[in-house]
């Protein structure tokens, strides 16, 4: 974190979970990103109404849209920052996300004007006024563009800083800006030297990419609103944890809910049927604990006994069966099945002998997915491979029986 202090000037305004301490920081990214490019702004739409390229206005207009969305950002930061209500238990996080849909879309309309005009342009096509001081102008398009890349890394340090998508948009706005000054000032090149069609041209190049970053942000953001599936590597590390809590047999259904800086994780945990209500009481408190602890994320646990999921116990002992045929394979451990609704995701550790090649271990890799994948249809399989080593602690088998 120093570093980034030291090189990108972020100052250090203290706990970054704490939403007030987050709203500093945005309201911090968005002052110098609006100081910026309203100078910006004038600059290039001076440029472009002095030598009359659609180019160059059109990127004076992108610039302007930077100040917009960095009023978002502020608007954002605010809304978050809130404390949880009766209405909102969870906090006001997720106006963040908002802020990040309404740039999308802004972006993704300013896109599509310029798009409009540099089409006119091409239909009536003119050329540049005042060609005498094109390569001034280029260097200062070019100067432009430096500037807006310095903005961009700002905007993502502290998006990093603090992990805020909102910022994180705001970065690639940024870049969008530069990429389009760049080929603004080609354009300009290109007209200089007898092409004035490539000024209209690289309008529409400006234009696609201000339409990619918006229309990808429009999807990242959606999926946070609407709610995705958690990644495999939230997965696997909810699986290890459960793995070390004493009295819990297996975990499946695994849900995550984002509300920006809190984040909730709700999940099944399979535990032994005979167990009375204030040991698995405990059991899912000390899950929930040990949750907090190594991820942050809040957790809602549904207990479940172990005789209900006579399914998933069924589908273990299928793949149980289908790794003792296999004789490359010495003994197997961790062999576990996660249900993620729509699909399964199998897990296992396997001992084989530890002068196997490396092509062998793959071609093993293969077979013993080939045959879970006919078992299960829609699955993700994940094989971690240990050397047999003498008195393995992992080994279900005698040393002398192998």
């Amino acid at each position: 974190m120093k570093k980034q202090k030291n090189i990108y000037f972020i100052p250090d305004y203290g706990d970054v979970n704490n939403p007030e301490v987050r709203a500093k920081y945005g309201y911090l990214e968005a002052i110098v990103s609006i100081l910026g490019n309203i100078l910006l702004f004038l600059l290039k739409l001076f440029l472009g109404l002095f030598i009359n390229s659609i180019a160059l206005i059109a990127d004076s207009i992108h610039s302007l849209s930077d100040v917009l969305t960095s009023v978002v950002v502020i608007f954002g930061f605010k809304s978050s920052k809130k404390k949880p209500d009766n209405d909102h238990p969870f906090g006001h996080g997720r106006a963040e996300y908002i802020a990040t849909l309404i740039i999308a879309v802004l972006l993704t309309i300013t896109g599509f004007g310029f798009i409009q005009q540099s089409v006119k342009r091409i239909l009536n096509l003119e050329n540049l006024s005042n060609m005498e001081y094109i390569f001034f102008i280029i260097s200062l398009v070019l100067f432009s563009a430096f500037v807006k890349e310095l903005m961009a890394r700002y905007s993502s340090a502290i998006s990093k800083k603090i992990d805020s998508d909102v910022l994180k948009a705001d970065a690639w706005h940024h870049r969008s800006d530069a990429l389009s000054s760049i080929g603004v000032a080609i354009g300009l090149i290109g007209a200089r030297f007898g092409f004035p069609i490539l000024d209209p041209i690289f309008g529409i190049v400006v234009a696609a990419i201000v339409i990619y970053v918006g229309v990808d942000l429009l999807r990242n953001t959606s999926n946070f609103l609407l709610g995705t599936s958690p990644d495999k590597s939230l997965v696997e590390k909810l699986d290890e944890i459960a793995g070390e809590t004493k009295g819990v047999l297996g975990i499946h259904e695994i849900s995550l809910h984002d509300y920006g800086v809190k984040k909730v994780v709700t999940l099944h945990v399979n535990v032994n049927n005979n167990l009375l209500m204030d040991e698995a009481h405990k059991i899912a408190d000390n899950l929930e604990e040990k949750i907090q602890d190594k991820t942050g994320f809040l957790s809602i646990i549904h207990l479940e006994p172990e005789k209900e999921n006579l399914d998933l116990k069924f589908k273990k002992w299928l793949v149980e069966k289908i790794l003792i045929k296999q004789k490359e394979i010495i003994s197997f451990h961790k062999v576990n099945i996660i249900n993620l609704g729509e699909k399964y995701n199998v897990k296992m550790h396997l001992i084989v002998d530890k002068d196997m090649s490396v092509e062998k271990t793959h071609k093993l890799n293969y077979i013993i997915k080939e045959k879970i994948g006919k078992e299960y249809i829609n699955c993700e399989i994940d094989i971690h491979f240990d050397p047999c080593i003498s008195n393995c602690k992992d080994c279900t088998i005698y040393c002398k029986d192998k």
